[in-house]
């Protein structure tokens, strides 16, 4: 028997829903946990209703997030 979705790590979830591709219920329970997980959840407007020095902005703040 497999561990509880709750306990398995991201790669684990992945790989299960995987081989539950066919099973909806399987995955929607763990496509559910994956994105319960998800920590960043800010919401940008769609880029063609931003100026590029926005949208570049935006990107520049990310790149350094993750170089940080």
């Amino acid at each position: 028997m497999s561990k509880p979705l709750e306990e398995m790590t991201n790669a684990e979830l992945r790989l299960y829903m995987s081989e539950q591709r066919n099973n909806e219920d399987a995955f929607s329970r763990a496509l559910e946990v994956l994105i319960s997980r998800k920590q960043n959840t800010t919401k940008y407007p769609y880029p063609l209703s931003m100026s590029y020095e926005e949208v570049e902005a935006i990107f520049k703040d990310k790149i350094k997030q993750i170089s940080d």
